[in-house]
C-alpha cells in the first residue's frame, strides 16, 4: 500500500493526526490531535451534563423510573441536544476531514 493512501486511511479511520504522526510531522499530527480532542471534549461533556440531568429528575421524583418514561425525557431532550452538540460536532467533523485530506496531500508530495 502506498505511504499517502496509508497516512489518509490512518487519520480517517484511527484518529486525526495519526496519519501525520506516520509521515513524521509531528506539529500537524499535535495541531490535529488537539483539536479532534477539543472536540470530542465537548461532545461527551455536554452529552454527560445532559444524562445527569435526567438522572437528577428520576432521582427527585419528578420522572418515573420507567423506561417508557425515560424514553420520552431522553426523546424530549434530543430536539435541543442537536442544535447544542452542533458547534462541536462540527469542530470535530471538519478536524477529522482536514486531517484525511491533509495525510494525503502531504503523503503524495513526499513521494
Amino acid at each position: 500500500m502506498k505511504k499517502p493512501l496509508k497516512a489518509a486511511l490512518f487519520s480517517a479511520l484511527i484518529f486525526p493526526g495519526s496519519g501525520q504522526l506516520l509521515l513524521k510531522k509531528y506539529y500537524s499530527a499535535a495541531f490535529y490531535g488537539f483539536f479532534a480532542a477539543i472536540g470530542l471534549y465537548l461532545l461527551f461533556s455536554d452529552l454527560l451534563s445532559r444524562a445527569q440531568e435526567i438522572v437528577d429528575k428520576v432521582q427527585r421524583g419528578e420522572v418515573a423510573a420507567d423506561l417508557a418514561s425515560i424514553s420520552a425525557l431522553v426523546h424530549q431532550q434530543s430536539a435541543s441536544t442537536i442544535e447544542s452538540l452542533s458547534p462541536a460536532l462540527t469542530m470535530l467533523l471538519i478536524t477529522w476531514l482536514v486531517s484525511v485530506v491533509e495525510a494525503y496531500r502531504v503523503g503524495r508530495k513526499a513521494e
